[in-house]
């Protein structure tokens, strides 16, 4: 008899232990493709939400301010030929957007209380068509374009604002260290209220136009770094090298980064996850194999005359492994069935109930749950499950198949 079709009459023969193993092996699959899609939800959300918080997908700077992390000297070495840089990458199909930004410190006043800023001049409408900060205007407006680049207006974090005393319509001052190392000013009027996920950034937060900070950093039309979001993010390396040779050959000298270098957070909060998800992961997959491996102990004990009868029959040892193993392999393969389709309801009744979560690292407000389907989880838990099944039938069946035909007879 073919040892499969054996198998599977013996898997229906012993029906309460095979349903308990089962049960077992449905409820461990199910738990690790919904923790599986749950994890891949949180990597896209925090990568998405990385990317559109302005890091974007590649940076060109200058060479020079390549390794300065702190951006301190941004602007000393800055892009002084941005333009140049942004034509020639705009002009690439795989480009879908390129924003200039300079980034600088400062103090901001209202006349009577000064409080350090850290601000950036962005292009108020590629800001708004790519990123996320418009979208986190509470009270007020985002930036608009202006006149050219002269328009003198500036959105603040909420924390800022609030340390301030200042609301949309007010007129607060900038003050600056110039490029030339001179203390400059101006005046701008506060036209949005921000609230930034990261309480640090919501307290120093300052927007304003490329004009504006051109003008209190006397920058003379050099920025500190190009933004690009590219069209195939899953290429981020190989576009960085290709657009950079583009530069290289229009004469244009820059440094280019990729989002994964420079998003610190997100690789030490993958890290903490993957650490977290892995741990419970194996945990898990003890708990299966300690509660299949008892299961499948009892039903090979229960089974000690029959074993003993196909070994007084002339059947080998290694012949009734392979039943006991196919039969084990054959529960496991049902037990993921019900297990994907245990995952695959659970997960539509937790994705429409709505449930909000606490804000997991770098966002300040609850997040709703959705678990997205994965499919590698779905492989991988099917793999474990198949994995830990087979360990736990192989050491019950090796010690019954080793056990004397005698005594295997006489077993009661």
């Amino acid at each position: 008899m073919n040892v499969w079709l054996f198998a599977l009459r013996n898997a229906g023969r012993n029906r309460r232990r095979s349903l308990l193993a089962g049960g077992i092996i449905s409820f461990g699959f199910a738990a690790l493709a919904l923790s599986g899609g749950f994890m891949a939800q949180t990597f896209d959300a925090l990568r998405d939400g990385t990317i559109r918080g302005g890091v974007g997908h590649l940076q060109f700077t200058n060479p020079d301010a390549a390794d300065d992390a702190a951006g301190l000297e941004a602007l000393r070495h800055g892009l002084a030929d941005a333009s140049r840089a942004v034509t020639a990458l705009r002009g690439d199909s795989q480009v879908v957007e390129v924003l200039e930004r300079t980034e600088f410190f400062g103090l901001l006043t209202d006349g009577e209380v000064a409080i350090p800023f850290a601000g950036v001049g962005v292009d108020p409408e590629a800001e708004r068509r790519t990123m996320d900060a418009p979208r986190l205007v509470t009270s007020g407006r985002w930036l608009e374009e202006g006149d050219g680049r002269d328009a003198h207006e500036v959105v603040l974090g909420s924390g800022l604002a609030g340390a301030l005393g200042v609301s949309p319509g007010e007129v607060v001052t900038m003050m600056a260290m110039s490029v030339d190392g001179v203390l400059n000013a101006i005046d701008a009027e506060v036209v949005g209220i921000a609230t930034l996920p990261v309480r640090e950034m919501d307290d120093r937060y300052l927007a304003t136009s490329l004009g504006a900070a051109d003008t209190v950093l006397l920058a003379h039309g050099a920025v500190s770094k190009l933004v690009v979001l590219i069209a195939d993010p899953s290429r981020v390396e190989a576009e960085a090298l290709r657009l950079h040779d583009r530069l290289e050959r229009e004469g244009i000298q820059t440094a280019v980064r990729t989002w994964p270098v420079l998003a610190v957070f997100y690789r030490q909060v993958r890290q903490l996850y993957l650490g977290m998800f892995g741990f419970l992961g194996l945990v898990l997959l003890l708990i299966v194999l300690l509660a299949t491996a008892n299961t499948m102990l009892m039903v090979t004990t229960e089974r000690t005359r029959e074993i003993g009868t196909l070994r007084a029959l002339g059947a080998r040892r290694g012949r009734i492994q392979r039943y006991f193993l196919a039969e084990g392999v054959t529960i496991g393969g049902l037990g993921c069935m019900a297990g994907a389709i245990l995952a695959l309801v659970l997960r539509e009744i937790l994705n429409r109930a709505e449930i909000l979560l606490p804000p997991p690292p770098g966002v300040a407000h609850p997040v709703p749950l959705f678990i997205r389907f994965y499919p590698t989880a779905y492989a991988l838990g099917a793999a474990i499950m198949i994995l830990a099944v087979v360990l736990a039938t192989w050491i019950p069946a090796r010690r019954a198949s080793r056990r004397p035909i005698i005594d295997s007879l006489a077993h009661v």
